[in-house]
């Protein structure tokens, strides 16, 4: 028989085990290993006002462009210095030249190719400021002047040019008609077209002097002339304007507005149907720029413009005249404007059809963002 055990041999109740907390509440938060995990991030695109506030944008890198372009000027400026000294020695020396500043040296072939050269500098001009605004951003930063894919697109610079001399052509000599027919006289509207004052009509030609070297130079020069413009004020200008804008609209309608004005300003003195109608210009060849993302409809519009106004003028003897033109009349102003307004028109619905690109895109970065725990919390 086995003797009972006593009470004070009993086995005691078995106390609850003790749970240990976790393991990574025992170890200090700054022990805890932090992951690296890799992330591709993509820049959000923007329009071609805003083309040179990528991510590389700093609130000083417009100052860079600036001093590029002063640069440029000043060079240019010291350039022609070097110019006219060289004509006055040639003049003391007995060498019989055309006054540089009188209306026969403008109209002269020689003249008309250095006015064409020196405004065609503001190709190279408007590259290189953006170039020096943009030089850390990578790949044809120089060429976001040119269009949002950082280059020329020739099919349709060259499509827009086609386009608008086919439609420039017979707007203005319809035109002319009309108001012919209707009892208006037929003035000066800036194109060349109603050079003829005695209501003779189109026919016969009457060609100014040395009309064929004229032509060459205009037909050569012109284009990189009308570009020159175009890359400086709603090209490089347009873009400097909206790389200091944060706000989508302002960007767009700041630069629109400022280029227009300054672009029919540098024309000199002029009535106001004649200032107005290169406002208008200004204004809707700043809304070609932003709706095709590039500047080739612009220059296309303004090449065709300035090819039928010279050829015009040397056609009808009035190159000088529609050189140094200020004033219009009203109904002339007003039928240019309205001829410009129905081209871009046309220009606008022809590219959309196109579907150019319109958004800058920048290339995506990596980099990597630490994962670990949230203060205060033990997981």
């Amino acid at each position: 028989m086995t003797d009972a055990m006593t009470p004070d041999t009993a086995p005691s109740p078995v106390a609850p085990p003790l749970v240990a907390p976790p393991l990574v509440a025992q170890i200090p938060v700054a022990q805890i290993p932090v992951a690296q995990i890799p992330v591709t991030t993509t820049p959000a695109p923007r329009e071609y006002p805003q083309a040179l506030r990528g991510p590389w944008h700093r609130w000083w890198r417009p100052l860079l462009g600036l001093a590029t372009t002063a640069a440029g000027l000043a060079v240019l400026t010291g350039a022609l210095l070097l110019v006219v000294l060289a004509y006055v020695i040639a003049e003391s020396l007995g060498a019989q030249l055309l006054d540089p500043a009188s209306d026969a040296f403008l109209v002269s072939p020689v003249g008309m190719l250095v006015t064409n050269l020196i405004l065609a500098l503001g190709i190279p001009l408007a590259l290189a400021a953006t170039w020096a605004q943009t030089r850390r951003a990578g790949r044809a930063s120089a060429g976001l002047v040119s269009s949002v894919l950082g280059r020329v697109r020739w099919r349709l610079l060259l499509g827009g040019l086609g386009i608008t001399l086919l439609l420039l052509v017979p707007l203005h000599l319809g035109s002319d008609i009309l108001l012919t027919q209707l009892g208006f006289p037929a003035g000066d509207d800036g194109t060349g077209s109603g050079a003829s004052s005695d209501d003779s009509g189109l026919w016969p030609l009457t060609p100014a002097s040395g009309w064929v070297a004229l032509s060459l130079v205009v037909l050569l020069t012109t284009p990189l002339q009308a570009a020159g413009e175009e890359y400086f004020f709603r090209g490089w200008l347009s873009q400097w304007i909206g790389s200091m804008l944060r706000w989508r609209w302002l960007a767009v309608i700041v630069p629109a507005v400022v280029t227009a004005l300054l672009f029919a300003f540098a024309h000199g003195a002029q009535s106001p149907w004649l200032f107005a109608d290169r406002l208008v210009f200004g204004l809707l060849a700043s809304v070609l720029v932003w709706r095709t993302g590039g500047l080739e409809c612009a220059v296309a519009l303004h090449v065709a413009n300035n090819l039928l106004a010279f050829g015009f003028a040397i056609a009808y003897d009035g190159l000088a005249e529609s050189l140094l033109i200020t004033e219009v009349a009203p109904l002339d102003g007003a039928v240019s404007i309205s001829i410009t307004v129905v081209t871009t028109a046309v220009l606008l619905w022809w590219a959309r059809r196109r579907k150019p690109a319109r958004m800058v895109t920048d290339p995506a970065t990596s980099g990597a963002v630490e994962v670990g725990p949230v203060k205060g919390e033990n997981r």
